[in-house]
C-alpha cells in the first residue's frame, strides 16, 4: 500500500528549507525582542556572535559588523537589552536566529512610565479631548509638512501623493525629528507654520508633523511635553503621522488625526480627491454616454424620415415596378429553361431505355464477356505456365507425374517453356 498520491510534491531538504526560509521571512516581520546576553563572542571579522535569552527560553543571535554602528552601547554576557531585527533561517544546520540591525540598554523602562505619567496628566488637562479635534479640510490646498527633509518619511508621503494624482502644494519645513534639538524646532516650524500668510491672505490648511519608525528613544521628541502642546494649541488642523502601525506618541493623541504612518497620512489627505476625480469621471462618461446615445437616436429618427421620403418618391415607385417586372421576366425564363430541362431529361433517359435493350448493345456485352472468358483460359494454359516460370514433371510417356508415384531411381523429364530435361529421382520424400 502506497501513501503517495499522484499529485503529492516530494522536496528535497534544501527545497524545504528555502521554502520555510521564504514563509519566516514572508511571515515573521522585524521585532524588538527583550532577553539577557549570553555567550557572547566577537571575531576579527567584527560580526558579534550570542544568545539572547529568558528565563524560559533562549534564541541565538548575531550582530554584524555593518550594523554594529547602530548600537551605541558595548554588548556584555549578563546584558539585559532591547534587540530589533529579523528571524533567519541557516539553512546547512536547519536552525533559525535573529538578525539583530539595533539594540538598545534594557533602561527604556524609565522612558514607559515618563511617557505614561504625562500622558495622564494632559489627558487630565484635557489636552486630547475630542471636543478640541478641529476637521481636517476633505480639499486642502498648501500643506506644511515639519520633518526631516532628507528621510524616507517625507520620500514615501510625496510619492503616494504622486501616484494617486493629488494636485496641491507641500511646503516642506525642515526639522529635526530625533534628539535633544528636534522638540524645539518641532515647536518652532508649527508655529510658522499656523503664523504665515500666503500672497492672496490665505493660510495653510494643514500641518502635518512627521517622521518614520524607530526605537522608543528615538521617537522621544514626539511625547516631549512642549510639542505635545504645541500640536493641540495649533490653529490650523494638525496630523500626527509618526512611526509605524504599533507606534504611539503624545503627538498622536494631541492632534487633531493620527495617521498610523506617513504613506496613510497622504492617503487621507488624498482620499477626498481622488474620490472626486472618480466622481468627476464617472459624471462626464455618463454625460457622454447620455449624449451619444440622445444624438443616436436623432440619427435614427432622421436616416428614418429620409427613408420614408425616398421610399415614398415616384422615382422610388418607378423602381420598384422595374424591380418587379424584372424580378417577373426572371421567373417567367426560369420556368421555361425548368421546363426544357425536364423535358431533355425524359427524352435522354428514354434514349439510355431504348439503347440497354438495342441487340448491338446485348451483343457488345455478349462479346465483352467471351473476351474475359478467352483471358482467363489463356491464362490457365500450360504454355502460358511455363511461360511464367514453371516446369512440368512427366513420365517417358508424356503423362504427368508426382512424387508420391515415384521411387529411388526412376527417370522423368522436365518441360520448360523453352525446353525440356531429363532427370533421375534420387531421394524421394512422400
Amino acid at each position: 500500500m502506497s501513501f503517495l498520491q499522484q499529485s503529492d510534491e516530494i522536496l528535497s531538504v534544501s527545497e524545504f528549507s528555502r521554502r520555510f526560509k521564504m514563509l519566516v521571512k514572508t511571515s515573521v516581520p522585524e521585532l524588538w525582542i527583550s532577553g539577557e546576553v549570553s555567550n557572547l563572542k566577537t571575531y576579527q571579522s567584527g560580526h558579534t556572535y550570542f544568545t539572547l535569552k529568558d528565563a524560559d527560553a533562549s534564541i541565538s543571535a548575531v550582530l554584524f559588523k555593518g550594523n554594529a554602528r547602530a548600537v551605541s552601547f558595548p554588548l556584555k554576557d549578563g546584558a539585559k537589552i532591547f534587540a530589533f531585527g529579523e528571524i533567519s533561517l541557516f539553512e546547512q544546520r536547519g536552525t533559525y536566529q535573529l538578525i539583530v540591525r539595533t539594540a538598545l540598554p534594557d533602561g527604556t523602562g524609565d522612558l514607559s512610565a515618563r511617557f505614561n505619567a504625562l500622558k495622564k496628566k494632559l489627558a487630565d488637562e484635557g489636552l486630547f479631548d475630542a471636543n478640541r479635534k478641529k476637521p481636517i479640510p476633505q480639499m486642502p490646498k498648501n500643506i506644511a509638512v515639519i520633518t526631516s527633509p532628507t528621510g524616507a518619511a517625507i520620500r514615501d508621503f510625496y510619492r503616494i501623493l504622486k501616484r494617486r494624482g493629488w494636485r496641491g502644494n507641500i511646503w516642506i519645513l525642515p526639522s529635526r525629528v530625533q534628539g535633544n534639538e528636534a522638540s524645539a524646532e518641532i515647536v518652532s516650524q508649527l508655529k510658522f507654520a499656523q503664523d504665515y500668510t500666503f500672497d492672496d491672505g490665505s493660510h495653510f490648511d494643514v500641518a502635518i508633523v512627521m517622521r518614520g519608525g524607530g526605537s522608543l528613544e528615538d521617537l522621544w521628541c514626539f511625547n516631549e511635553e512642549v510639542v505635545a502642546r504645541a500640536v493641540a494649541d495649533c490653529s490650523i488642523p494638525t496630523i500626527s503621522a509618526v512611526g509605524h502601525e504599533i507606534d504611539f506618541t503624545l503627538s498622536d493623541f494631541a492632534s487633531d488625526l493620527r495617521a498610523e504612518t506617513p504613506s496613510a497620512a497622504a492617503e487621507h489627505i488624498s482620499s477626498a480627491y481622488v474620490d472626486c476625480v472618480s466622481n468627476l469621471q464617472d459624471t462626464f462618461k455618463a454625460i457622454a454616454m447620455r449624449a451619444d446615445y440622445r444624438l443616436s437616436t436623432l440619427s435614427d429618427k432622421l436616416d428614418s424620415c429620409k427613408e420614408i421620403l425616398r421610399l415614398n418618391s415616384p422615382s422610388a415607385k418607378i423602381a420598384n415596378l422595374t424591380l418587379r417586372m424584372d424580378e417577373l421576366e426572371s421567373r417567367l425564363d426560369s420556368n421555361i429553361m425548368n421546363a426544357f430541362q425536364k423535358a431533355k431529361d425524359v427524352l435522354a433517359k428514354s434514349s439510355e431505355r431504348l439503347t440497354s435493350i438495342s441487340p448491338q448493345h446485348r451483343i457488345a456485352i455478349m462479346r465483352e464477356r467471351v473476351l474475359a472468358q478467352a483471358k482467363r483460359l489463356e491464362i490457365l494454359d500450360v504454355e502460358s505456365t511455363l511461360k511464367r516460370g514453371f516446369a512440368l514433371a512427366t513420365d517417358k510417356q508424356g503423362r504427368t507425374i508426382t512424387a508420391t508415384s515415384m521411387s529411388e531411381g526412376d527417370t522423368f523429364d522436365l518441360r520448360f517453356a523453352d525446353g525440356s530435361v531429363s532427370a533421375k529421382a534420387e531421394d524421394v520424400k512422400k
